[in-house]
């Protein structure tokens, strides 16, 4: 009998929440839980994520937050994590890295942050070690800061692209991308209002030119049809894609 090998993942993504600019009914904002051998990191912060991150880790469990801009579908969980730990989990402060924008709204909301948060400022360029995933940083196209993440892990690589319009070049963040989760707010026919988000046709456009090995679509607004996107992104990505769900894993 042939012995089989099964690599166990050295980089997974569980989407938390997809759901562009409000959630639709059922759903989340954007989030997700990306885990490696040493690290559970918990990438944006929308409302509704946490309830689902807690199906697969508890609170202090967490390695560290990272928060991809200030705007409120992205990071609004974390005034009440800042309850949580404070009141109930009695963990010790996470890690929390963001923009000065959003720390600027946290600090509003939690008014001893740092009895719950280590918060560490990132931006453009920025980079650093999280246990064993390495993280980097590049600013996107849109209405305020906002930082896209690469995590390598091994010879494992992710991006997130957050949310951008079409003048940013994922290749900022580095060759090898071997799953891409990009935002896919609306189809085509709305490129023309120029609004600093992408359509599928534009997230496909953007992989194809990285050569990624993996495409995922999230951020799809409220009443947007899936296999619209699907079918759109297709017609210039030649790669794998899939549409990111609540609950669905994708391995780097």
């Amino acid at each position: 009998m042939e012995l089989k090998i099964v690599k166990t993942p050295e980089l997974k993504v569980t989407v938390l929440g997809c759901s562009g600019s409000y959630a639709n009914a059922g759903g989340a904002c954007t989030g997700f839980l990306v885990q490696s051998p040493q690290a559970n990191v918990w990438l944006d912060a929308g409302p509704g994520t946490l309830a689902n991150l807690q199906d697969y880790i508890c609170l202090s469990d967490l390695t560290a937050i990272v928060l991809s801009h200030e705007h409120a579908d992205h990071w609004l969980e974390l005034p009440v994590v800042y309850n949580a730990i404070r009141h109930y989990v009695l963990c010790e402060p996470i890690p929390v890295y963001g923009t000065i924008g959003t720390f600027s709204l946290a600090r509003k909301m939690c008014e001893n942050i740092e009895e719950s948060f280590r918060c560490n400022v990132i931006s453009d360029k920025s980079s650093l070690v999280i246990a064993d995933q390495k993280w980097r940083w590049s600013r996107t196209d849109h209405y305020v800061e906002t930082l896209a993440s690469r995590v390598e892990v091994g010879d494992s690589s992710m991006v997130f692209s957050a949310d951008t319009g079409p003048d940013w070049d994922v290749t900022q963040l580095g060759p090898v991308i071997d799953l891409l989760i990009a935002e896919s707010t609306f189809l085509s026919h709305r490129e023309k209002e120029k609004i600093l988000h992408l359509s599928a046709r534009q997230a496909g456009m953007m992989a194809q030119h990285a050569n990624v090995s993996q495409l995922v679509l999230s951020h799809l607004a409220p009443g947007e049809e899936p296999s619209q996107h699907l079918e759109e992104a297709s017609e210039v990505f030649a790669g794998e894609i899939s549409i990111a769900c609540v609950g669905k894993e994708f391995v780097a």
